[in-house]
């Protein structure tokens, strides 16, 4: 759900920082998307310190990379590290731009499904103020949606997808596995 990061600060030093760390975060990007994700994280990681040097801990662009870091740790089986990240981006998205949110919150849903608390994915998913969310397909083009737009899983009810063709997807893809029906 990541895509290329690009950043404006009004400070030159600090931004000069951001952008360096904007294009190591893109080719730590272009890395996952071909499968390496070891090289990947540790582009990501000095994106994080790069960034932590230049802005604070809040800033909507340690957001990102802590959502891309949270995204690449889940297609890497690391799910406590994954968790760790996303809870920190949801908690700086949710002042910023409402898709960055919703994707961090859907991500975190992500991460409680794998863990087989699939109420906690869907307590997460739901969390939203705006009740703003995307579908649970990682290949939905990015768009947000009200609630009451997206389907839920007729089996478990903890993921939500924007239609039949989605859900369908994804199920191959991903929700199949951790896909329990709901005692």
């Amino acid at each position: 759900m990541s895509g290329l990061i690009t950043h404006l600060h009004s400070d030159p030093a600090s931004g000069m920082t951001i952008s360096q760390a904007a294009t190591i975060s893109n080719q730590a990007l272009s890395l996952s998307k071909q499968g390496h994700y070891a090289s990947a994280e540790s582009l990501y990681l000095q994106a994080l310190h790069l960034k932590l040097s230049a802005v604070s801990e809040n800033d909507l662009t340690i957001a990102t990379t802590r959502n891309a870091l949270g995204e690449l740790y889940l297609k890497m089986g690391k799910i406590t590290e994954a968790e760790e990240q996303l809870k920190k981006a949801v908690s700086i998205r949710m002042n910023g731009p409402a898709f960055d949110a919703a994707v961090s919150v859907e991500n975190l849903g992500q991460v409680h499904e794998v863990q087989g608390d699939l109420e906690e994915a869907r307590r997460v998913r739901l969390s939203h103020p705006a009740d703003i969310m995307v579908c649970g397909n990682n290949d939905c083009p990015g768009e947000t949606f009200d609630q009451s737009q997206l389907l839920a899983c007729s089996g478990c009810k903890s993921a939500f997808y924007c239609g039949r063709a989605c859900q369908a997807k994804d199920w191959c893809a991903r929700h199949k596995t951790f896909c329990k029906k709901r005692a």
